[in-house]
């Protein structure tokens, strides 16, 4: 008996390989996708979704593998392995995409968008046409325009209503020159890092804050380091899908039409489950002990209002035309 179990395992363990091989062999497609983000984000759900709708649709032969987490290194890695053809896909943060094409920068405009649905309105519309148009020419292509919601301002020191409010306070920001300036203006002391370092960088006070959506502080555990949350709403944030356009120019037709479906898949998912998930977040951030504190729209006002020398140093660098088209979706 005990042969014959010994028997039945070598033979288990020589087949094993070939029953793999088979089924790598099935995928004629590998997609890498890359991320910081974790899983349990609105757009690692999505991507979830999106991962197996794809293998299910081309029946194994696109292979989508995901690498949440930077596991891949952070958004600028990514976005450098699809134009050299390393990484295939992922979602990346739309200021990364700015050092590529710097008119994607009007996504970090503070205030520029009054409401989401006018965010969602300018993405759907006329200027999201134009940013995708460029980002081809940078050998990136949009498949869906996720949205993670307004990015607030989480610290250590108190809560948060003006300006002077920020005086001096280190704050993380995006290694983004626009975020940098504005907070400079604003009289806080950006300190640009990675997100990968960020929780650590709060837990031994390197920084004293951060400014992140709703549904990135709360499953990245930021409220396990911070004590405040105030409701600045300062920028609508936009977590983009996009794939290598190397890339898709390979796929045959029918597989480029999947992938369009697929984008779309993701676009509605993601902005459902940010829409969906925000209010259940603060409500458990609240248990865990942060303090929350909301701005009236006469402070809102006063941080809009300091961000104009800022305007007026980067509407060359994203033109005027795709600054008019950002503010017509506010009508």
């Amino acid at each position: 008996m005990k042969k014959r179990i010994c028997l039945l395992c070598v033979v288990a363990l020589f087949l094993m390989p070939l029953f793999a091989g088979e089924s790598a062999a099935a995928a004629k497609y590998v997609m890498k996708f890359g991320s910081v983000g974790a899983d349990n984000q609105p757009a690692g759900i999505a991507i979830q979704e999106t991962e197996k709708f794809l293998e299910e649709k081309s029946n194994g032969e696109i292979d989508f593998q995901r690498y949440g987490n930077s596991m891949l290194g952070g958004d600028r890695q990514v976005c450098e392995g699809m134009q050299i053809g390393t990484v295939e896909c992922g979602v990346v943060a739309s200021s990364v995409l700015a050092a590529f094409v710097p008119e994607m920068t009007i996504l970090d405009f503070p205030f520029v968008f009054k409401t989401a649905d006018a965010a969602r309105k300018a993405l759907d519309g006329e200027m999201g046409d134009e940013l995708e148009k460029l980002l081809i020419q940078k050998g990136f292509r949009i498949l869906g325009w996720g949205t993670n919601g307004y990015r607030h301002i989480t610290n250590n020191k108190g809560p948060i209503h003006a300006p002077d409010d920020l005086k001096g306070l280190k704050i993380r920001t995006m290694e983004n020159p626009l975020y940098i300036d504005y907070f400079r203006e604003i009289g806080a002391n950006p300190t640009p890092m990675s997100f990968s370092e960020l929780f650590t960088a709060l837990q031994q006070k390197t920084v004293d804050a951060q400014e992140n959506p709703i549904t990135i502080i709360y499953p990245s555990r930021l409220y396990e380091v911070q004590k405040y949350i105030s409701f600045t709403g300062h920028v609508y944030a936009v977590a983009p899908f996009i794939v290598g356009e190397q890339f898709f120019q390979k796929l045959p037709k029918e597989y480029q039409d999947l992938l369009t479906e697929a984008g779309k898949t993701y676009e509605t998912n993601e902005r459902k489950y940010t829409d969906d998930t925000d209010a259940g977040f603060i409500e458990e951030m609240k248990k865990f002990g942060i303090e929350t504190n909301e701005l009236t729209m006469e402070e809102i006002n006063v941080f809009a209002e300091r961000a104009k020398p800022v305007y007026e140093k980067y509407v060359d660098i994203v033109g005027r035309n795709i600054l008019d088209l950002a503010l017509k979706a506010n009508d």
